[in-house]
């Protein structure tokens, strides 16, 4: 990047919000519960995959929330101050109301800055004639917009993980009717890797496709969830096996080492690699153990998907305030914090939370370590189970 570039960057910094966050997770959230910045809403848990590493698609809910019944929660003052949106499913793209859905998210969460959505691009004509009009939507109100088209191997490899003939090819056509909608928007898009046994010596031919045809690109490691994605009886299948955690850790080592202050997520890539191979606690921060929130479409609230339900507004007539506020539910927050966290892999947002741990960034942008965190976990002498990743 040329100096210029590097100003230009810098001139887009919304550098208030940036410092309020600073104080926010250093401070503030030491004296008492931070309110809900970034939400993450599931609009539905219908798909049309059959993907090997979730089990979504065998649920085949015959109720969801429909628009009015999300408008209704949603009046919820908790909402007013969401400035980061995640619409996820399921498959989005499924959800014929998608667009006005969103306009009506828009409408209750007047702080917004940001919307991203993900999808399996199964549905090339819906899926970009829906992402242009929420770029327009975006366009009006000045929010920033990403989506992440999900690819797990190229060709044949992606239909057989995905568990639909033809899937990539679809794929295929929905990235490029989407990039021409960048010759008219200025949004981010991106494609999205589960890393899995299955796909695991196949992510130099994934990286090299993509940077053929110039889209950025992203990998998750394949995490195991009682709720959301309910695959835990999936583990044995689809975990890495002590020579694929060889070739990971390898593969973990080269991202980590990327390290910039654009590429923030090198520091998560580095802290994998010690959970991986030293069983060390995970030191990487995330929102959602901070200022998050999740909402489905059954009305249950979560403070995180690898979290359990905290609760659910239709069945307990509470709102969402009140959930997640609650004293017992707090509590379990602290829990989650010291018992889930440390084991999870989920590289979810990491850019949000690490941005506002300057002070750790910087120590890894000069070390290279990520080191312990401010939790005071460390390594153990020659540990190799300390932490099984979740």
């Amino acid at each position: 990047m040329t100096w210029k570039g590097a100003v230009a960057r810098l001139a887009r910094v919304d550098w208030g919000t940036w410092l309020r966050g600073i104080y926010d997770y250093n401070v503030a959230s030491r004296l008492r519960p931070l309110p809900p910045k970034i939400l993450q809403v599931i609009v539905n848990y219908r798909c049309n995959a059959r993907c090997a590493m979730c089990n979504i698609w065998q649920m085949r809910p015959e109720r969801e929330l429909s628009l009015e019944e999300f408008a209704e929660i949603m009046e919820d003052d908790i909402f007013r101050g969401i400035e980061r949106l995640t619409v996820a499913g399921g498959e989005t793209s499924l959800r014929e109301d998608l667009v006005p859905l969103v306009g009506m998210f828009f409408e209750r969460m007047p702080g917004l800055k940001a919307l991203s959505t993900v999808t399996n691009g199964f549905l090339p004509d819906r899926i970009v004639a829906d992402t242009e009009r929420l770029l327009q939507m975006c366009q009006d109100r000045g929010i920033r917009f990403s989506i992440s088209v999900s690819l797990e191997g190229i060709g044949e490899l992606h239909d057989e993980i995905r568990g639909v003939p033809g899937g990539f090819d679809r794929v295929v056509r929905t990235l490029e009717g989407l990039k021409a909608l960048q010759e008219r928007y200025d949004f981010w898009l991106g494609v999205g890797y589960t890393v899995m046994r299955q796909n695991l010596r196949h992510v130099r031919q994934f990286m090299s496709w993509c940077e053929e045809r110039g889209i950025p690109y992203g990998f998750q490691l394949v995490g195991f969830h009682e709720s959301y994605v309910s695959n835990l009886d999936l583990r044995e299948e689809l975990d890495f096996t002590e020579e694929d955690r060889r070739e990971l850790i390898a593969f973990m080592r080269e991202l980590a080492s990327q390290r910039s202050l654009r590429n923030v997520t090198a520091f998560y890539w580095d802290d994998m690699v010690h959970m991986y191979r030293d069983g060390r606690p995970r030191q990487t921060p995330c929102p959602f153990a901070i200022d998050g929130l999740v909402l489905d479409s059954f009305g249950d609230v979560y403070y995180c998907l690898s979290s359990r339900k905290i609760g659910n507004v239709l069945d307990e007539s509470r709102s969402v305030s009140e959930i997640y506020y609650a004293p017992e539910n707090l509590a379990y927050r602290e829990h989650m914090k010291r018992r889930l966290c440390p084991k999870c892999n989920s590289a979810c947002a990491v850019e949000v939370a690490l941005k506002k741990e300057a002070k750790r960034y910087l120590k890894f942008l000069l070390t290279g370590s990520t080191g312990p965190g401010r939790d005071g976990h460390r390594p153990r002498e020659g540990s190799k189970t300390a932490v099984s990743p979740s």
